[in-house]
């Protein structure tokens, strides 16, 4: 990935580069490759941070600001059918009591102003009386203000029962409605988390958040609103019709002709308003994923001033969006059109045959006026039929995409299996082979043990699949061929879950969430509200975190995560995450050595970090921070992940807020040993450390170095480590060697070495496993 970002900064023929760095976080000889390239192009380098990095005087850094990207893929839309109009209206039926409510408040309002129209012809039948009597127009006017006068309590009260009623409803309808919708956005999201991780290779983040979003919003309203709507239309049109006929049947049989026409055109046009729903939603969400994915890169668009790009790229998915709501508006003028000209063209031949009528008195004037209220009425809600029976379409096509995900059944189970504890002899990869759904050959008949309670190493090459083996022991993908077996188990028989609880995970760059470092810190920990403001103390002390903790205003209340990520540095975050994967908190702290840095910080544990906090921490403090987080107690976890001394640097400490906007506040290495602690805080049976230092700098990385050494002296656990450092791996029980998706060597530190022509022994000379011993 370095060296697409090369390329990509080539390109645009800079004349400086900027590292952060580009070649720390692979193997030396990927860095080799980036590194010539480099020095054949000829820039030179404003800023230069690992002294084994530099191999000429010309010698600089290019930042790695790429990611891989898939090819997009879609979901797939099934045909929305009637079986999904009664899996939408399955969605409301929990709340069938609230809904009924509604509609029997929907029958009492359709009652009370169906009646007024009756009223007005009795009216005008009672003037017509009156004219036909010869009498004044003044005694004309008081005999109908007579009619009113005698009974005017009860019409005001009717009135106001049929407002009461209305008001009612849409009350019942509104919460039923919102009630369905946060149904199932919570079974989506349920669902889409339950999923294994290749299914996130086939569908984007984005267009999943758009489907949580904007379609279960349509799917929830159309089966409350709309639904109350819908059945306000249906008894105001049987009632109105019902009426029609009882005032006048000879006008009836001119009214029925239209009937088919109406049919036709919902048949037709409500066609094509699923048709248009189902595009829209699917341009929505290629806009939302577009605007996501550039939002949460933006500093790399920023750095390579792509703006101009991205916001042509935008207005391409929202062009796509203007096109189809384009069509979806000319088939909605045309649809409502035609019903307007057909109940315009019937209401005159209503007029026109009525008159007929009137004039041989077979029919009243009151009478037709009835009629044609009713008419109007019975036509206002047929258009609203339509409207609702528009809705109903577009719930089926937003409802095809959430039922894809709601009862897509996950490859790899959340649970379920047996429930081993522990690992008693040996983890073996037996003729494991591999792919990535996006990502093929990775491994090739693979096979070797992890003896328990020993340090494992892994090296090889860039992309020789070091990291695949962290996420098959994981169990977030499946082997293609071959197994894994705990002791005498097949993987696959056991549960997933109570298998992952088991293992501590820290990575290369640890995840922050948005909340406070104690939160943060505390959240391996099975029951964290359990955890002591002394026990998270001890643990940021111990994780070498509470230094610079204590230098936060808020301290260990600091925000962190995504509105506070930039308050950490690189070094903070990995300590906070060192603290997060100790077996205890109390112990994590202390172990990952960030106790001390924790405690820097104004606020301490509470001190915000993550992607835009962390900043605020070193890549040290994190690491320290990291370790901490994973102890059984925050206050040992960042004691024993160094993270305590710069959160207790922190105003708020362990309570400062970190994460995508508070991560400047930690750097990389707090960032590190914090993530530690909280891989340990679960007391895990094995540690993974998959590249935990690789992305330091020298001094960040000696803090997380002191803490992992720290772990490692005195721990009874499994551990495998995946790293480029020699100081990592030269005291390791085994390291193993891969190349080109198969198992090369294996065995200790100074039997690969003494392979002539070995591949360990080349990677070495070639300076792609690090030499940085004497920091250590």
């Amino acid at each position: 990935m370095n060296r697409i970002a090369l390329s990509r900064r080539l390109f645009c023929f800079g004349c400086g580069f900027l590292n952060n760095p580009s070649s720390s976080s692979c193997a030396r000889s990927s860095c080799t490759v980036v590194r010539c390239a480099l020095v054949f192009s000829g820039r030179r380098p404003p800023l230069l941070s690992a002294i084994s990095s530099i191999v000429s005087k010309n010698g600089f850094f290019v930042r790695n600001m790429t990611t891989v990207v898939t090819k997009r893929e879609s979901l797939k839309l099934r045909n929305a059918s009637w079986k999904d109009l009664k899996s939408i209206f399955a969605l409301a039926y929990p709340y069938k009591g609230r809904i009924l409510l509604g509609l029997l408040f929907l029958g009492v309002s359709s009652s009370v102003f169906l009646f007024l129209p009756r009223v007005l012809g009795k009216l005008i039948d009672e003037f017509d009386e009156t004219k036909k009597g010869n009498i004044s127009d003044e005694d004309r006017c008081l005999a109908m203000a007579k009619y009113f006068k005698e009974n005017p309590t009860a019409l005001l009260a009717v009135l106001f029962i049929g407002a009461s009623a209305i008001c009612a409803r849409a009350y019942c309808m509104h919460t039923a409605g919102q009630l369905v919708i946060n149904d199932l956005r919570t079974k989506v999201f349920k669902s889409v988390l339950q999923q294994e991780m290749a299914f996130f290779h086939k569908n984007r983040v984005g267009e999943i958040v758009s489907r949580l979003s904007t379609d279960a919003l349509i799917v929830g309203y159309s089966v409350s609103l709309n639904l109350s709507d819908g059945a306000r239309a249906l008894i105001t049109a049987v009632c109105s019709a019902g009426l029609m006929v009882y005032t006048s049947p000879a006008l009836c049989k001119v009214v029925v002709f239209v009937i088919p026409v109406l049919v036709g055109t919902l048949a037709v046009f409500g066609r094509l308003m699923r048709k248009y729903t189902m595009q829209m939603q699917e341009a929505v969400a290629g806009a939302n994923q577009v605007a996501t994915e550039r939002l949460s890169n933006v500093r790399t668009v920023r750095m390579l001033v792509a703006e101009a790009k991205e916001l042509e790229a935008y207005k391409a998915k929202i062009h796509d969006i203007w096109v189809i709501s384009r069509k979806e508006g000319l088939a909605k003028g045309l649809m409502f059109g035609g019903f307007q000209f057909t109940g315009y063209v019937a209401m005159t031949v209503v007029l026109f045959y009525g008159s007929n009528l009137i004039s041989i008195g077979l029919l009243t004037y009151g009478d037709l006026s009835s009629f044609c209220l009713y008419a109007v009425m019975c036509a206002s809600s047929l258009s609203l039929m339509s409207s609702f029976f528009t809705e109903i379409m577009k719930g089926l096509g937003a409802s095809s995409r959430l039922f894809e995900l709601r009862y897509r059944i996950p490859a790899i189970p959340i649970t379920g299996g047996l429930r081993k504890n522990g690992i008693q002899r040996e983890i073996r990869f037996e003729s494991v082979s591999f792919d990535y759904p996006d990502r093929p050959h990775i491994f090739n008949d693979v096979s070797f043990r992890i003896p328990a309670a020993k340090v494992t190493a892994v090296v090889g090459p860039s992309g020789s699949g070091k990291s695949t083996l962290a996420n098959l022991l994981l169990r977030l993908y499946d082997p293609t061929m071959g197994r894994i077996m705990i002791d005498d188990v097949d993987l696959k028989e056991l549960d997933p879950s109570h298998w992952r609880r088991q293992i501590g995970i820290v990575g290369q760059e640890p995840v922050l969430f948005s909340t406070t470092i104690w939160n943060n810190i505390v959240y391996g920990a099975e029951k964290p509200e359990l955890i002591t403001n002394a026990q998270v103390q001890e643990a940021a002390t111990q994780s070498n975190a509470l230094e610079f903790i204590r230098e936060f205003p808020q301290g260990f209340q600091t925000m962190v995560g995504e509105q506070g990520a930039s308050m950490l540095s690189g070094g903070q975050k990995q300590r906070i995450a060192i603290a997060r994967a100790l077996v205890t908190v109390q112990e994590a702290a202390t172990q990952s050595n960030a106790l001390e840095f924790i405690r820097e910080f104004p606020q301490g544990f509470q001190t915000m970090v993550g992607e835009q906090g962390a900043s605020m921490l070193s890549g040290g403090q994190k690491q320290r921070i990291a370790i901490a987080r994973a102890l059984v107690t925050v206050q040992e976890a960042a004691t024993q992940s160094n993270a305590l001394e710069f959160i207790r640097e922190f105003p708020q400490g362990f309570q400062t807020m970190v994460g995508e906007q508070g991560a400047s506040m930690l750097s990389g290495g707090q960032k590190q040993r914090i993530a530690i602690a909280r891989a340990l805080v679960t007391n895990p049976c094995m540690l993974i450390l998959d590249e935990a230092t690789s992305a330091l700098d020298a001094t960040s990385e000696y803090l997380v170095r002191t803490a992992l050494n720290k772990l490692l002296e005195n721990s009874q656990q499994t551990v495998l480590i995946i790293a480029h450092r020699l100081s990592t791996i030269k005291y390791a029980d085994q390291i193993v060697v891969l190349d080109k998706g198969v198992v090369a060597e294996t065995g200790t530190f100074e039997q690969l070495m003494g392979i002539d022509d070995g591949v360990f022994k080349k990677l070495v000379e070639k300076q792609a496993i690090g030499w940085r011993v004497e920091n250590f």
